[in-house]
């Protein structure tokens, strides 16, 4: 069996060394650059973790995981509202849990896989017709191959899912929201894990990296969904954020490398069947849970573990539908998930801020973050 992988993200590199270790061939092909930085970071929790121990990873992912420690909330005038310790939700989670940069992830698993697997970098899909008995595949380097299946790894605006399920927009459920994410030098510390500040429909803040570097997140409400360019993109978040005090000025003031940064629209991903023919969906091309679960990585990370599995034991028909069966319940769980935090995320008036100050740092203490983690995060899955 011979697989082409679109996407050289979390999912797509985790399939990659899920397939090596079924002993399946494949190829990736990735629209960036080799060795391109910057990214967001992520959350890794008991799915990924338990997809990173089977493969041998998880000890270097701990290597390069950012500090745990306190977070901090402060209004947009800078008052403390409430502080909480993520360390106490690692023990909640029986200590499988950390966040790594994005490139710090796809660096160890592309040492993990590059000596096995074909990475074509600065390429894409351009074209795909699945005749039933295999899939041709035309790239936009011009050169053209033939595969046994294709997956669509390739993100929330997947072209590949554009080109054989249909237009993005047909799968689109905006959550009414806008972030941005980038990485940027600090002068001084933080003080804590995670610095953040908010107002009524507004997040934005900091988590300390670990290396002299900060990384920024920042969502506001905001419901349109078109793209921008990066002279708006940046009018945009001095618009919402521009008159905030430290450390929001700061990161608005550092120089953004918009190759690198996120903006886009905070939006699910809903796609009626992941499987059409000899292609499959996997991660945010299928369902993008959105950062606002925490559990996208994990989840995509146990996908990838179930497909390789299934793809090893079955023909591809009964592969694609039992990995679905296995998996769209706890995705459908964790959108459902994602879109109650959005309200308590990004509150929505003066009276839920301070209902948040009372409440959060009672439900993330040490006698109730147990309790809290099952109610929103994923729950195991049987891996086999």
């Amino acid at each position: 069996m011979r697989i082409l992988i679109a996407g050289g993200g979390p999912a797509g590199l985790t399939l990659a060394a899920c397939l090596k270790k079924q002993g399946i061939d494949c190829i990736i092909v990735e629209k960036a650059e080799k060795g391109r930085t910057g990214g967001y970071s992520i959350g890794l929790h008991i799915n990924g973790w338990n997809v990173a121990e089977r493969l041998g990873l998880i000890d270097e992912f701990k290597a390069k995981a950012m500090p745990l420690g306190p977070a901090l909330h402060r209004d947009r005038r800078g008052r403390k509202l409430f502080s909480y310790d993520y360390r106490t939700l690692a023990e909640a989670s029986g200590g499988r849990m950390l966040a790594i940069m994005r490139d710090r992830f796809q660096d160890v698993v592309t040492r993990h896989v590059e000596a096995d697997v074909d990475i074509r970098y600065e390429t894409t899909v351009s074209g795909i017709h699945d005749d039933g008995a295999g899939v041709d595949v035309t790239f936009s380097d011009g050169g053209i191959d033939r595969f046994d299946l294709v997956v669509g790894a390739d993100g929330y605006r997947s072209a590949l899912r554009a080109e054989v399920f249909g237009p993005h927009e047909d799968f689109l459920r905006p959550l009414g929201y806008r972030a941005s994410a980038w990485r940027m030098p600090i002068e001084y510390p933080l003080g804590a894990s995670f610095v953040g500040m908010m107002d009524v429909d507004h997040q934005g803040g900091l988590y300390d990296i670990g290396d002299g570097h900060a990384a920024t997140l920042f969502c506001w409400r905001d419901g349109r969904t078109e793209r921008l360019d990066a002279d708006a993109r940046r009018r945009v978040l001095v618009d919402e954020f521009g008159k905030w005090p430290e450390p929001v000025r700061s990161a608005l003031e550092a120089p953004i490398d918009w190759e690198n940064a996120f903006f886009d629209t905070v939006s699910q991903i809903e796609v009626p069947q992941w499987s059409k023919g000899r292609v499959v969906l996997l991660g945010d091309s299928a369902w993008c849970l959105t950062f606002l679960a925490g559990q996208g990585t994990s989840t995509a990370m146990a996908g990838a573990y179930i497909l390789a599995q299934e793809l090893a034991q079955k023909p591809h028909a009964e592969a694609f539908g039992a990995y679905e069966a296995r998996l769209r319940p706890l995705v459908t769980k964790m959108q459902a998930v994602s879109r109650k935090i959005g309200g308590h995320y990004i509150p929505q008036s003066r009276l839920g801020m301070r209902l948040q100050a009372w409440i959060l740092p009672i439900m993330l203490s040490r006698p109730f973050a147990r309790l809290s983690s099952r109610l929103f995060s994923a729950p195991p899955l049987d891996l086999g």
